[in-house]
C-alpha cells in the first residue's frame, strides 16, 4: 500500500474511532433491565416521546398480562415510581433519553440509536403470542369443566384426562413465553458480545 493510500486509511479510521460511542459498561447497565427495555420498545414506536403516565400504564400492562383499562391503581402506581426514581433519571445520565421530572416527559436523544443492534425494533410484534396463549387457555379452561361435569359428548372422557390435558396446556404455553423471551434475550446478548470481541480485540 502506498503511503498516501495508508495515510488516507488512518485519516478514514481517525474519524471513525471519533464517533462518539456509549461506553459498553452503559450499554449493559441500560439494557440488563426488562423495564428500560420496554421504555425503550415504547419510545421507538411512539415517535420518540411519551410521558411517564403512558409509560408507567404501558409497562405495567406487560408486567401483568392485562390490558391497561383492567390496571389497578396499586399496579400503576409501583411502575410509575420505579420509572420516575430509578429508571429514567438512569437513562438520562446515560444521555439515552431526556427526562423532565416536572413535565413528566420523555424523549429519546440521538444516543439511543445506539442501542437498536441490540434489541429489535419489531419485539413487541411478539405481543401475539400472549394473545395466542391466551386464547389456548380460555379454550382449555371452558372445555375442562365441561368435560369434567360430563356435558355432551365430553362426558366420554374421564376426568383424570381432563386435568392431564389442562396441566399439558399449562406447560405448553409456559414454555412458549420462555422461549420467545430466551430468544430476544439471546439475540440481544449476541450483539453485545460482537461488540464487545471487536472492541477488546488489537
Amino acid at each position: 500500500m502506498s503511503t498516501s493510500k495508508q495515510a488516507q486509511t488512518h485519516a478514514q479510521r481517525d474519524i471513525v474511532d471519533e464517533t462518539p460511542r456509549l461506553p459498553l459498561d452503559t450499554v449493559f447497565e441500560i439494557l440488563k433491565n426488562r423495564r428500560r427495555r420496554d421504555i425503550l420498545q415504547y419510545l421507538w414506536q411512539h415517535e420518540g416521546t411519551a410521558n411517564i403516565g403512558e409509560l408507567a400504564e404501558h409497562i405495567a400492562a406487560l408486567e401483568n398480562d392485562i390490558d391497561v383499562a383492567a390496571l389497578s391503581s396499586s399496579q400503576r402506581k409501583r411502575v410509575y415510581i420505579g420509572l420516575y426514581q430509578c429508571h429514567l433519571p438512569k437513562m438520562d445520565d446515560a444521555g439515552i433519553v431526556a427526562f423532565d421530572k416536572h413535565r413528566g416527559t420523555v424523549e429519546l436523544r440521538d444516543a439511543a440509536d445506539e442501542l437498536t443492534p441490540y434489541l429489535s425494533v419489531d419485539e413487541p410484534e411478539a405481543a401475539d403470542v400472549p394473545t395466542a396463549s391466551l386464547g389456548l387457555a380460555l379454550g382449555v379452561g371452558a372445555l375442562v369443566p365441561l368435560g369434567a361435569l360430563g356435558v355432551g359428548p365430553l362426558g366420554a372422557v374421564a376426568p383424570l384426562w381432563w386435568a392431564l390435558v389442562s396441566t399439558v396446556a399449562l406447560l405448553a404455553v409456559t414454555a412458549s413465553q420462555l422461549a420467545d423471551q430466551e430468544l430476544v434475550d439471546a439475540n440481544a446478548f449476541a450483539a453485545l458480545r460482537a461488540r464487545f470481541v471487536s472492541e477488546s480485540s488489537p
